[in-house]
């Protein structure tokens, strides 16, 4: 044990390695499960890897969220830098997961093998141990080892299942599971671990908010079934179905149907679960309804929305750059202009009488929409196109003419305007700055504040209504909760019903499939969820703006006057082939191992 704490981690696989910050200092290991206070420390550790979907601007932390600048939402230097928007290779580590979640593993796994209930440590008035802390010890972090699991599966596919500690004496170079098994493998822990894990939510309890109960192993687990019922998973990568390991045995199964139903009943325990007693609501702002206050609120505090929140999160300071910097134009003080929306995205909102900006399949354009010339909206002078969208919408977008909440000014992203692109680094590179999940106290001076906590939400239960809808459409697509749940999401924004404004949707399995697709794509936008939902569904070769994440994307015309400047302009080229639905292993991982096999194409 000294010696693979010690000694070994650069040179032996990742299943043998724990943190640098346990290994320090420790001659045995009974030092740690023999002491109350470096077992409560090891415990808290398995916990470092949860994500992190407010860490945009760290790029290399596959556990954090480059996942919006990698999809059709938004551009960032940091992606483009690493090349992530050009055809890349297995030994470009940024986003990767593979190392730091098998360290997360198999400190998971020595908690579970070593961990034991202390009572007599240090006589009266000593810190214990007691047998129910050991136990729901123990389930929590038999979740979190099945979560790192279904982490390691959404990126790279079929991966190595480790369930027990390894030492230098044993077969460390593990072929890779088949996808099945690692599905089936994560789906048996979780129903295990749910029975030790608190069974009720922690909203009251504000010093345990961030700690999983059984309502985060259920949303896993829904998840985790959509995945397998998803085409990527469910027999439709070709490439997949003739992946073997090196003893001809396959990793990808072919299609089962009996998955999508799987995945209908895992999102409806989830959502039963929420239900009973008003576990889990909809967040609705406090007094009379108000749409844009509780599409902002929502991200602003704990609520009853939400299912599991990251406690430890990335908003930083205002001026240490975190989130709310990059977020702000450079027109207001210490402003960086980091986060890109990409038009694309910009042109999936809808409109407030529910239509869309753009005709689809299943609703036509909004008579309101307009892209020729000027109105005026907050007593500024607007391009059209910006008048008349829905409250997420302006919750999401920083577009030129938008006043800033703080110091009531124009923002002006023209040639000439505050926030020009006279400084390239702080420029308007698409024509428009994410604004969701920003705080809006927060300034580079007074009256603002420096910093305001919010937590980082992981599972929140919007997701899991449109995830049912999905799931229920594939098998029963005249079930009525089907347009249900997706009507409630689009309430909480203040939208009408989709069969109010086209009856012809109601039953129509494509097209109520295109109308919670786009739900998604607007409710979810920069959340960390659009990159894996257009390769589940595989829809990442389509065309820019039809979930394509390959091709020409478009912004506007910064180096225009005020009328130049809203004219659509190719921004930048991406590039998208099939390989791309998953991750590479780390070409490091495949250079010292003999039994695994590589992804498709990489």
């Amino acid at each position: 044990m000294i010696t693979f704490f010690l000694g070994y981690f650069t040179s032996c696989s990742k299943y043998l390695d724990v943190s640098d910050e346990l290994a320090g200092g420790i001659s045995d290991i009974s030092q740690v499960f023999d002491n109350v206070d470096r077992t409560r420390k090891w415990y808290s550790q398995v916990f470092n890897n949860r994500p992190d979907y407010s860490m945009v601007w760290v790029e290399t932390d596959g556990m954090g969220n480059p996942w919006t600048a990698y999809a059709d939402e938004i551009y960032t230097r940091l992606a483009n830098n690493s090349g992530k928007y050009n055809e890349w290779n297995s030994s470009n580590s940024a986003a990767q997961r593979w190392g730091k979640l098998y360290e997360s593993i198999r400190q998971a796994n020595i908690f579970l093998e070593q961990v034991k209930p202390i009572v007599e440590e240090g006589g009266p008035g000593a810190a214990v141990l007691t047998e129910p802390e050991v136990a729901s010890y123990k389930a929590n972090v038999r979740f979190m080892r099945a979560l790192y699991h279904y982490y390691l599966m959404e990126l790279y596919g079929p991966i190595p299942i480790v369930d027990h500690s390894m030492t230098l004496a044993d077969e460390l170079d593990l072929p890779r599971n088949s996808l099945d098994e690692v599905i089936n493998f994560i789906d048996a822990e979780l129903l295990a671990s749910m029975q030790g894990m608190e069974q009720e939510p922690y909203h009251n309890n504000e010093s345990y908010r961030a700690v999983p109960t059984k309502g985060a192993a259920l949303a896993v687990r829904a998840k985790l079934w959509a995945y397998a019922a998803s085409p990527l998973f469910n027999g439709g990568f070709a490439e997949g179905r003739q992946l073997t390991n090196k003893d001809g045995k396959r990793l990808f199964p072919d299609r089962d149907e009996s998955k999508l139903q799987k995945a209908v009943q895992t999102c409806k325990d989830l959502i039963e679960y929420a239900g009973q007693g008003g576990r889990y609501q909809l967040y609705k702002n406090a007094g009379t309804f108000d749409p844009a206050k509780s599409v902002y609120e929502l991200f602003q505090q704990y609520n009853t929305e939400i299912i599991w929140a990251n406690s430890a999160t990335s908003w930083k300071a205002y001026n240490g750059g975190g989130f709310d910097q990059y977020a702000t134009p450079r027109s207001e003080p210490s402003g960086l202009g980091g986060f890109h929306v990409l038009q694309e995205l910009v042109d999936d909102f809808y409109m407030t009488d529910g239509y869309p900006a753009k005709s689809t399949s299943f609703l036509p354009a909004s008579p309101s929409y307009s892209e020729s010339g000027f109105g005026t909206l907050d007593g500024v002078e607007v391009s059209k196109m910006y008048i008349g969208r829905e409250p997420r919408f302006y919750n999401t977008v920083t577009f030129s003419g938008k006043k800033w909440h703080v110091s009531n000014n124009e923002v002006q992203f023209y040639k000439g305007g505050n926030s020009d692109n006279s400084v390239g680094d702080g420029a308007p590179f698409t024509g428009y700055l994410l604004y969701k999940r920003m705080n809006r106290t927060v300034y580079g001076r007074s009256p603002g504040v420096t910093s305001m906590y919010r937590p980082s939400i992981i599972f929140r239960l919007a997701e899991f209504y449109l995830l049912y809808a999905e799931m229920l459409n594939e098998v029963s697509p005249s079930d009525p909760d089907v347009l249900k749940y997706v009507n409630l999401i689009r309430d909480r924004a203040g939208l009408p019903k989709l069969e109010d404004l086209n009856p012809a949707i109601t039953g129509n399995q494509e097209l109520q499939r295109a109308a919670i697709r786009h739900e998604r794509r607007i409710e979810l936008a920069t959340e960390g969820q659009r990159y894996f939902d257009v390769r589940r569904w595989m829809i990442a070769e389509n065309a820019p703006g039809e979930g394509g994440q390959g091709g020409d994307f478009t912004g506007m015309t910064p180096d225009g006057n005020k009328v130049a400047y809203h004219v659509r302009r190719k921004v930048q080229t991406r590039s998208f082939k099939r390989k791309n639905y998953l991750f590479p292993i780390p070409l490091a991982e495949m250079q010292r191992s003999e039994n695994l096999v590589q992804n498709p194409g990489w």
